[in-house]
């Protein structure tokens, strides 16, 4: 074999292997992008744990200050003021449970939902502060979406209201994402736009109603 076809042969034999195993070229551990169709595969796949949530106790001003995150929406009880809806002030002249002297609890959650498998998981996390006169109806909430993923990046988020709310015991809110995941085609990018419907109620339960 000649010096010019062994290097010919060695050189389509690296440029296979990279094709194989592209997420392992990049010499700082970072993945790099996989063949279209693989990375469609890998985005449309199932993740081996699809949602989850954490919660934890929060104080009226630490609800409050949510509002200010970048990108939250806010709503509160058109009969209150910011501070009522979140028990930091109170009006004494009524002791019913429906009123403003009512007593507010609230909770937070980031609840999150994944779709495909690495290096091409896309996670939607929807962050919501509420409050609420206990077993009675929601008085206070602000939510935050973030879309998060190794080699997906985030376009776009939202959050909207679609059921519940206002004088309810419970809102359903959905996040939504938009993603666009790099191939090892420049020119081909995957597009995925992914949401993530979450209900909140009155007595601090959180769960998913739905995703897409």
């Amino acid at each position: 074999m000649s010096r010019r076809l062994a290097a010919t042969v060695a050189a389509l034999f690296a440029a296979a292997a990279a094709c194989v195993t592209p997420a392992l070229a990049d010499t700082g551990g970072a993945p790099s992008p996989l063949d279209p169709t693989t990375a469609q595969q890998l985005a449309d796949a199932t993740a081996a744990f699809p949602s989850g949530s954490t919660s934890w106790s929060v104080t009226p001003e630490q609800v409050l200050a949510a509002a200010a995150t970048p990108g939250a929406t806010t709503w509160v009880d058109p009969t209150m003021s910011p501070q009522e809806a979140v028990g930091e002030t109170t009006d004494e002249s009524t002791d019913s449970l429906d009123s403003l002297s009512a007593p507010k609890w609230c909770w937070a959650t980031a609840f999150w939902h994944q779709w495909g498998t690495w290096p091409y998981q896309q996670r939607v996390t929807d962050t919501t502060f509420w409050c609420a006169i206990y077993g009675v109806r929601i008085t206070y909430r602000t939510s935050s979406p973030v879309g998060t993923g190794t080699l997906c990046a985030t376009n776009w988020t939202a959050s909207q209201l679609i059921s519940g709310g206002a004088g309810y015991p419970w809102f359903t809110l959905r996040s939504s994402a938009g993603f666009a995941c790099p191939t090892v085609i420049p020119w081909i990018v995957l597009h995925e736009n992914r949401h993530v419907d979450v209900v909140r109620t009155d007595t601090g339960g959180t769960k998913e109603a739905g995703s897409g």
